[in-house]
């Protein structure tokens, strides 16, 4: 069996501490110290269902980024098409289906189609749902009703930008049913 020289074991040890030592620090500083920076702003389209919050609420259904910088065609009665648009989905978060993730600056289309929930024993207050983001800073594009109200069986679309990192919410902002106060959903915007 082939032995190290005893002598310099501690040379050795010491220097995988300073390395260690060393990787610590660059990560702390990379993580805490640094500012964080991101990349060119992405714009995200994100598709949604609006129904009483008692069959579930806002539900995020899919979420993409826009690889272009026309807009898909869209109509309050047909909802958005996507023939022709490039896009790439993406997960809107890995916790649940109301959580969206985005980067400041980042601009985020949203299609709601809004979802009578009658029929189900359930009563329902009025014929529209709301939509409104509660937040630090929202930046509604030219043309853009917010807050918005969205019908049943019709289609709503905002787009925002989000010019300040935090936690938005965004809410039902037409009482519709009992549970109406419950139905809301986060943005963080990191």
């Amino acid at each position: 069996m082939i032995q190290a020289p005893k002598k310099h074991l501690p040379v050795v040890g010491l220097l995988g501490l300073v390395i260690i030592a060393a990787a610590g620090g660059t990560i702390y500083y990379y993580q805490f110290a640094s500012p964080h920076t991101h990349g060119t702003p992405a714009h995200r389209l994100v598709f949604m269902t609006a129904v009483i919050q008692e069959l579930g609420g806002f539900h995020v259904n899919n979420t993409a980024f826009l690889n272009q910088t026309t807009l898909p065609v869209f109509d309050n009665t047909n909802g958005y098409n996507l023939t022709g648009v490039k896009f790439q989905d993406y997960l809107p978060s890995h916790s649940d289906n109301k959580t969206i993730n985005a980067n400041t600056g980042d601009t985020i289309t949203f299609y709601i189609h809004g979802v009578d929930g009658s029929g189900h024993g359930i009563t329902q207050s009025s014929n529209a749902h709301g939509f409104e983001i509660d937040g630090p800073t929202v930046s509604v594009a030219p043309g853009g009703v917010l807050p918005g109200t969205i019908p049943f069986g019709q289609w709503y679309s905002v787009t925002v930008t989000f010019t300040s990192a935090g936690s938005y919410i965004y809410r039902c902002s037409i009482v519709c049913s009992q549970q109406h106060e419950f139905m809301m959903g986060s943005i963080v915007v990191s």
